[in-house]
């Protein structure tokens, strides 16, 4: 049996990578969704909002994401630290909550939710 072309072997590959933009772009959304659906849960269930409240909290999250999303995307194209929108998150959340761990820390790799260990999708044995 013959080996696959180098062509046919590229054109594979960049199937494979087409494939996985598309699938981290509605990974990305999904995910804001999710957290937008466990929130307002959470919301419910803590504090009693009802529609009102929620319609309320889903309009101003929604444009304090895009404000903050707009911001980094700006303060990226200069810095790619993003040190400006990393200070701003952390004022307006000490402003929110008080004391906070800082951005540095909260988005640590450690720190962030997967639903697999990292080992494992490091070894390549995730659940899809």
């Amino acid at each position: 049996m013959a080996a696959p072309s180098t062509y046919k072997l590229l054109l594979q590959a960049q199937q494979a990578i087409r494939q996985l933009q598309k699938d981290l772009y509605v990974s990305k959304g999904l995910t804001l969704q999710q957290a937008m659906d466990m929130a307002m849960i959470a919301l419910h269930d803590e504090f009693g909002f009802g529609p009102k409240y929620q319609a309320r909290f889903e309009a101003a999250f929604r444009r304090t994401f895009v404000e903050y999303a707009s911001m980094c995307v700006e303060d990226g194209a200069d810095d790619e630290r993003i040190s400006y929108t990393k200070e701003k998150v952390d004022r307006a959340l000490r402003a929110a909550c008080g004391d906070i761990r800082p951005f540095e820390e909260r988005y640590d790799e450690k720190n962030l939710y997967f639903r697999d260990s990292r080992k494992d999708w490091e070894k390549g044995s995730v659940r899809k």
